[in-house]
């Protein structure tokens, strides 16, 4: 099939970054950000139920919001539209807010981390009465054990953001290695012009002395007078 002339450039270009996308790599980063989105949001309900007062202040869930959207983008562009640029690109700016909101849960980590114990809720909020009941309470488990398993919770909530920061560089890497890759095996391909060529108007007249099949052969008797 024929292109016209003007789109052949974006024909080719489109064939090019199919062929350049790296499909298994962004299926790899796909999986390993959706395991690590649940991950983070079962860290999070589970501090809840180690104590509200000492939780982590839904910033999992906040962060997990923006890794939800980035792992199904990076599946649709992993198996779906690969040879599709704008959706690449789509899933590059996802992958860029995922990269933010693994910098930010990295921060709130390590304030965590520094201080297990503390709580970061409004002071009002903090010394209320309501805010001091905890599932721990119904298993029995002490200020210590708390402190115990909300290091455990912070330690693997912080390198799932670590790794969700690295997967989101790597993503943003492979992208602009295929943009550079298209961009010099294009420069070497030029389209060429598709000439059209146009029936020929009229009947068509066979050239003398060619006989027309199906048609009996004609001939002159000479003349000696």
């Amino acid at each position: 099939m024929q292109y016209p002339y003007y789109n052949q450039g974006f024909i080719i270009q489109r064939q090019l970054w199919q062929e350049t996308w790296p499909r298994g790599l962004m299926a790899f980063i796909a999986t390993c950000q959706m395991l690590l989105t649940f991950t983070i949001l079962g860290i999070e309900t589970w501090s809840m139920g180690l104590s509200i007062r000492y939780s982590f202040l839904f910033i999992g869930y906040s962060a997990s919001f923006f890794f939800t959207i980035t792992w199904i983008s990076t599946y649709t562009v992993a198996c779906c539209n690969r040879g599709s640029q704008g959706c690449a690109t789509h899933a590059l700016v996802e992958n860029i807010l995922s990269i933010i909101a693994s910098c930010v849960l990295l921060y709130y980590d390590t304030r965590f981390l520094h201080y297990p114990l503390g709580c970061f809720w409004e002071y009002g909020m903090c010394n209320s009465s309501y805010w001091s009941w905890t599932w721990s309470a119904f298993l029995g488990y002490s200020v210590l054990n708390i402190m115990h398993f909300k290091l455990i919770a912070i330690k693997i909530q912080l390198a799932c953001a670590a790794l969700m920061l690295a997967l989101g560089v790597l993503f943003f890497l492979s992208y602009l290695y295929v943009i550079v890759k298209v961009r010099q095996n294009s420069n070497g391909i030029n389209p060429q012009p598709v000439i059209e060529l146009k029936p020929q108007q009229g009947p068509f007249q066979p050239p003398p002395n060619i006989i027309l099949g199906g048609q009996p052969p004609s001939y002159s008797v000479p003349s000696y007078y």
